[in-house]
């Protein structure tokens, strides 16, 4: 998961969604996107650009916890000149581009994911052989697809029904199943090796503390956590997680998709921590 970017620095595909298209997305996405308590200026975003989208309105609405739904009704029906209702469209949609990427052009992600390969090295000091391991935010199988051989069980778990829905297709012996980091489920103490790449960082409800003690807790006693190039090493690093980094692979992402993502950036960094026994 890439992290949210602002308008100076999103990519040249913000250009493909339009603020509306966020009432395309599932309730599951959506409470990511606009969590209680955090939703601040993202909500006031969403209430300027949706003014005159009543029904995307209130279908983004329906999705939040009531409090919060209330606030976007009430706070879309005022009055919002067009220069700052586009402003407020081109932060909101940069802010939400990863999260529209995921759910609305899932192939997109997947040739990203495909041009971003992971380090073989790092892939073989991963604690997988034999074992039963979660991996989480699985998105379309980049490192699903390397732990299945290798795993006794391996759960794939992933919010995004379409990248759910490519996981199945490509890895069919893989347990796939619906879930959020902060919210996982799988039995307490259930793994060998709980891992995921390129997602969390320092703050909820896409990391911090919330997903690392929910990433701790499904991991047996004498079992291991590992991060593969998480948005925030550093603030791993201050948990506990003792980090390697490997030499990077070259990314060789077609010039169409870098022109709309960005240049590939694989991942090459590991944070891993063994629980006490």
């Amino acid at each position: 998961m890439r992290d949210a970017g602002g308008v100076d620095t999103a990519p040249a595909g913000c250009e493909r969604f339009r603020a509306v298209d966020l009432a395309r997305l599932g309730r599951t996405t959506l409470n990511l996107l606009f969590p209680s308590g955090r939703a601040g200026s993202l909500l006031e975003d969403a209430a300027a650009a949706l003014g005159e989208e009543p029904e995307a309105v209130a279908t983004i609405a329906g999705a939040l916890p009531a409090p919060l739904g209330r606030r976007l009704l009430r706070r879309s029906r005022r009055p919002v000149p067009a220069r700052d209702r586009e402003a407020a469209e081109r932060r909101l949609v940069a802010a939400a581009f990863w999260y529209l990427v995921y759910e609305l052009a899932p192939e997109l992600w997947d040739r990203l994911a495909s041009a971003e390969p992971i380090v073989p090295q790092l892939l073989a000091d991963l604690p997988a052989d034999g074992g039963r391991v979660v991996d989480v935010g699985a998105g379309s199988g980049r490192l699903t697809a390397a732990l299945a051989p290798r795993a006794a069980i391996l759960v794939a778990v992933e919010p995004c029904p379409p990248l759910r829905r490519l996981l199945r297709a490509r890895c069919p012996g893989v347990h796939v199943v619906a879930g959020v980091g902060h919210r996982l489920p799988i039995r307490s103490r259930w793994a060998d090796l709980v891992v995921s790449c390129a997602t969390f960082g320092a703050r909820p409800p896409c990391g911090g503390e919330p997903v690392r003690s929910e990433l701790e807790r499904c991991a047996r006693p004498g079992g291991c956590v590992a991060l593969i190039s998480p948005e925030t090493p550093t603030w791993w690093r201050r948990h506990g997680y003792r980090m390697t980094v490997y030499p990077a692979l070259p990314g060789r992402a077609e010039a169409d998709l870098e022109a709309l993502l960005g240049p590939p950036d694989p991942p090459h960094v590991l944070l891993l921590k063994r629980l006490p026994d």
